[in-house]
């Protein structure tokens, strides 16, 4: 009845009799495109409250207190009518509990603690995923600790250019390369080295896929692919001999006269 009457008459949230959570912390993890290509794994300290270890021993029965932070307030409105009302109140630290200020086992509630956290991150991981350890974030009266997110921040990187689990690069060539093909040699994220070839005539702005040389997926089957941009490096003039040479050239390959 008292949650009915709650509804109806404001007397706050429903009443959940699952214990309750200290707020999640989260840290972002600044990491390199090289790094979420190979995977890498960190050694990190993080400080945190933890509960004293004589903690209880400051609890003392409070029928009002509901949960964590929580207390409520009877008020009887007209007869067999009762209003609930909630009230915040740093003192609950559980259903029926109540912190005594008093209490000289564990005056401040938590102390500091260092743990050691081992931070692995798998190959493929996306900007904005998360890497979670369960319950490692402070601790409280009443409470379960939150859990510890660190948030992967892909730093932007002077070659490649990522769209989940694919790369992108832009190249310049020069005219003769566009013309008549080219190949050259790139250097992936993790070190190995790969050939492009590329045969016949490339426009400019043309996109070339190389298949298999993206990012791994993080299922572990296979990579994504390579996207490369082509733009044409045009000279800036010609000399009456090279256009003279062009034409000729073009006109024996069966091409326009035009230029």
């Amino acid at each position: 009845f008292d949650d009915i009457f709650s509804h109806f008459f404001g007397g706050g949230r429903r009443r959940d009799d699952g214990e309750r959570r200290s707020p999640s912390v989260h840290v972002p993890l600044h990491l390199t495109l090289e790094q979420l290509y190979s995977g890498a794994t960190f050694e990190m300290e993080y400080v945190r409250q933890v509960l004293c270890l004589n903690w209880e021993m400051c609890v003392k029965s409070a029928p009002d207190c509901q949960e964590a932070g929580v207390r409520v307030r009877r008020q009887q409105l007209a007869p067999g009518f009762v209003q609930q009302v909630q009230q915040a109140d740093e003192r609950c630290v559980s259903r029926g509990k109540m912190w005594n200020r008093d209490c000289k086992e564990c005056p401040s509630k938590t102390e500091t603690e260092k743990i050691e956290l081992t931070i692995s991150v798998s190959p493929g991981l996306r900007n904005q995923e998360e890497i979670v350890f369960e319950g490692v974030a402070d601790e409280k009266p009443g409470m379960q600790a939150g859990h510890l997110h660190f948030v992967v921040m892909e730093e932007k990187h002077g070659v490649y250019h990522r769209d989940r689990d694919d790369l992108y690069l832009t190249m310049e060539i020069p005219l003769v390369d566009s013309l008549t093909g080219f190949s050259f040699d790139l250097k992936h994220l993790d070190g190995h080295e790969f050939t492009v070839t590329r045969d016949g005539i490339t426009d400019c702005d043309f996109v070339q896929k190389v298949t298999g040389k993206g990012m791994p997926r993080r299922n572990g089957r296979g990579f994504g692919n390579l996207f490369i941009t082509y733009e044409v490096d045009f000279p800036d003039d010609l000399t009456a001999k090279q256009k003279t040479e062009i034409r000729k050239i073009l006109a024996e390959g069966g091409g326009s006269d035009e230029l």
